[in-house]
């Protein structure tokens, strides 16, 4: 049998993050709509709806999660709606475009967690915390080359 050696270079990445939602369609349009991800998939496989949709403005190289969202069907499912991360921040999504997107949270009626519509302004970068549709905390942060993972080190247990 031929040794398996390490590759020179890693291409480990987190592929597909399941959300479970009571109802798909607001869901997406929560992600899609409001964030800008990209509806990659919608079709129904072995009778089940498979909805998966990955950030903007992706290239080559870029680690990336998509996010497939799944309706609730057992009693185990629905009482993880809303409840992925417990009472802590379940996604954090950083965006190039700051004042584009966090102009369209406040807009399209996005809830604010704690109602704090207003950033929090760090040295570096600004960053609010919002309920998705199923009620999980998301941060959005602005992203610049020196904030990548200290939001979320900062909001771990919170």
């Amino acid at each position: 049998m031929p040794s398996r050696s390490a590759p020179l270079i890693r291409s480990d990445t987190l592929s597909l993050i399941t959300v479970m939602c009571d109802n798909v369609p607001q869901a997406a349009q929560f992600y899609v709509g409001i964030l800008g991800f990209n509806l990659k998939c919608d079709e129904v496989v072995n009778g089940e709806r498979l909805v998966v949709a990955t950030p903007p403005n992706l290239v080559e190289f870029t680690p990336c999660a998509s996010i497939r969202f799944r309706e609730a069907k057992t009693q185990k499912d629905k009482a993880a709606v809303g409840n992925q991360a417990g009472d802590a921040v379940f996604l954090q999504i950083e965006c190039d475009d700051w004042d584009t997107l966090y102009d369209r949270l406040k807009t399209m009626g996005v809830q604010f967690v704690g109602g704090k519509k207003d950033p929090r302004e760090e040295k570096q970068y600004r960053v609010v915390t919002v309920f998705d549709p199923m009620g999980n905390k998301v941060n959005i942060i602005e992203r610049t080359t020196t904030t990548l993972g200290k939001v979320f080190m900062m909001d771990v247990g919170h």
